[in-house]
Protein backbone atom coordinates (compact mmCIF):
# COMPACT_ATOMS: atom_id res chain seq x y z
CA UNK A 1 0.00 0.00 0.00
CA UNK A 2 1.03 3.43 -1.10
CA UNK A 3 0.96 6.03 1.72
CA UNK A 4 0.47 9.68 0.71
CA UNK A 5 2.57 12.52 2.32
CA UNK A 6 0.88 15.17 4.58
CA UNK A 7 2.00 17.97 1.67
CA UNK A 8 0.58 15.94 -1.63
CA UNK A 9 -2.94 15.53 0.60
CA UNK A 10 -2.61 19.31 1.84
CA UNK A 11 -1.46 20.12 -2.19
CA UNK A 12 -4.85 17.85 -3.44
CA UNK A 13 -7.18 19.82 -1.10
CA UNK A 14 -5.71 23.37 -1.58
CA UNK A 15 -4.23 23.38 -4.79
CA UNK A 16 -5.08 27.46 -5.05
CA UNK A 17 -2.47 28.45 -2.57
CA UNK A 18 0.36 27.43 -5.04
CA UNK A 19 -1.10 28.82 -8.25
CA UNK A 20 -2.07 32.01 -6.50
CA UNK A 21 1.81 32.52 -5.69
CA UNK A 22 2.60 31.63 -9.36
CA UNK A 23 -0.29 33.62 -10.96
CA UNK A 24 0.82 36.68 -8.86
CA UNK A 25 4.46 36.22 -9.82
CA UNK A 26 3.34 36.23 -13.61
CA UNK A 27 1.24 39.15 -12.94
CA UNK A 28 3.62 41.25 -11.33
CA UNK A 29 6.67 40.30 -14.75
CA UNK A 30 3.65 41.61 -16.89
CA UNK A 31 3.22 44.44 -15.61
CA UNK A 32 6.63 45.33 -15.17
CA UNK A 33 7.48 44.52 -19.17
CA UNK A 34 4.06 46.06 -20.16
CA UNK A 35 4.43 49.19 -22.37
CA UNK A 36 1.93 50.87 -20.85
CA UNK A 37 1.26 53.68 -23.11
CA UNK A 38 -0.68 51.75 -25.60
CA UNK A 39 -4.75 51.82 -25.32
CA UNK A 40 -5.14 50.44 -21.94
CA UNK A 41 -5.41 46.53 -22.89
CA UNK A 42 -2.88 45.74 -20.17
CA UNK A 43 -4.24 47.20 -17.42
CA UNK A 44 -7.93 45.05 -18.67
CA UNK A 45 -5.91 42.23 -18.83
CA UNK A 46 -4.46 42.68 -15.34
CA UNK A 47 -8.25 43.38 -13.51
CA UNK A 48 -9.77 40.20 -15.59
CA UNK A 49 -7.09 38.04 -14.15
CA UNK A 50 -7.27 39.51 -9.95
CA UNK A 51 -10.81 39.94 -10.04
CA UNK A 52 -12.06 37.45 -12.19
CA UNK A 53 -9.57 34.44 -13.24
CA UNK A 54 -8.34 34.19 -9.56
CA UNK A 55 -11.33 34.51 -7.28
CA UNK A 56 -13.25 31.85 -10.00
CA UNK A 57 -10.10 29.65 -9.38
CA UNK A 58 -10.82 30.23 -5.37
CA UNK A 59 -14.41 29.59 -5.50
CA UNK A 60 -13.54 26.10 -7.79
CA UNK A 61 -10.85 25.04 -5.20
CA UNK A 62 -12.74 25.40 -2.20
CA UNK A 63 -16.39 25.16 -3.57
CA UNK A 64 -16.84 21.57 -1.56
CA UNK A 65 -14.64 22.83 1.54
CA UNK A 66 -16.87 25.95 2.46
CA UNK A 67 -20.24 26.82 3.14
CA UNK A 68 -21.78 29.20 0.41
CA UNK A 69 -21.72 32.04 2.16
CA UNK A 70 -18.78 32.14 3.96
CA UNK A 71 -17.24 31.39 -0.11
CA UNK A 72 -18.85 34.24 -1.73
CA UNK A 73 -17.42 36.31 0.94
CA UNK A 74 -14.49 35.12 0.63
CA UNK A 75 -14.68 35.47 -3.30
CA UNK A 76 -15.42 38.29 -3.18
CA UNK A 77 -12.89 39.70 -0.61
CA UNK A 78 -10.58 38.28 -2.74
CA UNK A 79 -11.81 40.40 -5.97
CA UNK A 80 -11.49 43.51 -4.70
CA UNK A 81 -8.04 42.70 -3.30
CA UNK A 82 -7.41 42.04 -6.60
CA UNK A 83 -9.09 45.82 -7.53
CA UNK A 84 -6.50 47.00 -4.78
CA UNK A 85 -3.54 44.58 -6.43
CA UNK A 86 -3.90 45.98 -9.48
CA UNK A 87 -4.11 49.67 -8.45
CA UNK A 88 -0.20 48.96 -7.42
CA UNK A 89 0.89 47.34 -10.62
CA UNK A 90 -0.84 49.38 -13.11
CA UNK A 91 1.11 53.17 -13.35
CA UNK A 92 -1.11 56.36 -12.15
CA UNK A 93 -0.77 57.59 -15.43
CA UNK A 94 -2.18 54.35 -17.14
CA UNK A 95 -4.93 53.74 -14.96
CA UNK A 96 -8.50 54.38 -16.67
CA UNK A 97 -10.86 51.77 -15.07
CA UNK A 98 -9.23 51.30 -12.13
CA UNK A 99 -9.90 54.94 -11.17
CA UNK A 100 -13.60 54.00 -11.84
CA UNK A 101 -13.53 51.03 -9.70
CA UNK A 102 -12.22 52.87 -6.36
CA UNK A 103 -15.41 53.15 -5.05
CA UNK A 104 -17.03 49.72 -5.53
CA UNK A 105 -13.79 48.68 -3.91
CA UNK A 106 -14.38 50.63 -0.90
CA UNK A 107 -18.27 49.79 -1.09
CA UNK A 108 -17.41 46.55 -1.15
CA UNK A 109 -14.82 46.56 2.36
CA UNK A 110 -17.29 48.16 4.04
CA UNK A 111 -19.77 45.67 3.34
CA UNK A 112 -17.55 43.01 3.73
CA UNK A 113 -16.38 44.72 7.36
CA UNK A 114 -19.52 44.50 7.92
CA UNK A 115 -20.93 41.08 7.51
CA UNK A 116 -17.78 39.89 9.01
CA UNK A 117 -18.17 42.07 12.42
CA UNK A 118 -21.30 40.46 12.65
CA UNK A 119 -20.31 37.25 12.10
CA UNK A 120 -17.36 38.33 14.84
CA UNK A 121 -20.11 39.13 17.59
CA UNK A 122 -22.19 35.42 16.99
CA UNK A 123 -19.16 33.85 17.11
CA UNK A 124 -18.34 35.38 20.63
CA UNK A 125 -21.65 35.33 22.04
CA UNK A 126 -21.34 31.48 20.82
CA UNK A 127 -17.96 31.09 22.07
CA UNK A 128 -19.04 32.44 25.89
CA UNK A 129 -22.31 31.24 26.18
CA UNK A 130 -21.15 27.98 26.51
CA UNK A 131 -21.65 26.28 23.07
CA UNK A 132 -19.82 23.19 22.42
CA UNK A 133 -16.84 23.56 19.85
CA UNK A 134 -18.78 21.65 17.14
CA UNK A 135 -21.74 24.37 17.43
CA UNK A 136 -19.25 26.90 17.70
CA UNK A 137 -17.36 25.91 14.16
CA UNK A 138 -20.49 25.31 12.39
CA UNK A 139 -22.17 28.34 13.23
CA UNK A 140 -18.98 30.68 12.70
CA UNK A 141 -17.52 28.83 9.75
CA UNK A 142 -14.09 27.96 11.51
CA UNK A 143 -11.97 24.82 11.02
CA UNK A 144 -12.78 22.77 14.04
CA UNK A 145 -8.99 24.14 15.56
CA UNK A 146 -9.49 27.32 15.65
CA UNK A 147 -12.82 26.70 17.47
CA UNK A 148 -10.87 25.17 19.91
CA UNK A 149 -8.64 27.81 20.24
CA UNK A 150 -11.51 30.51 20.90
CA UNK A 151 -12.91 28.47 23.42
CA UNK A 152 -10.06 27.66 25.13
CA UNK A 153 -9.30 31.50 24.51
CA UNK A 154 -12.88 32.28 26.24
CA UNK A 155 -11.81 30.33 28.83
CA UNK A 156 -8.49 32.48 29.68
CA UNK A 157 -10.88 35.66 29.93
CA UNK A 158 -13.47 34.26 32.45
CA UNK A 159 -11.02 33.45 34.83
CA UNK A 160 -8.94 36.61 34.11
CA UNK A 161 -12.56 38.65 34.51
CA UNK A 162 -13.76 36.47 37.86
CA UNK A 163 -9.90 37.02 39.14
CA UNK A 164 -10.37 40.31 38.69
CA UNK A 165 -13.83 40.78 40.09
CA UNK A 166 -13.29 38.45 42.83
CA UNK A 167 -15.74 35.54 41.96
CA UNK A 168 -13.83 32.69 41.14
Amino acid sequence: MVRTSPLKLWLRANWFAPLLVLLLGIELAFARSTDWSRDGFAEKVILFDLCLFIPALYALCYRHKLNRRALLLRTIALALGGIYIASKLVPADAQVLLTDLVWARNAGWLVIVLIELAVVLVTVKLVFGGATTEEVAAKSGAPLWVARLMQLEARFWKAVWRFLTGRG
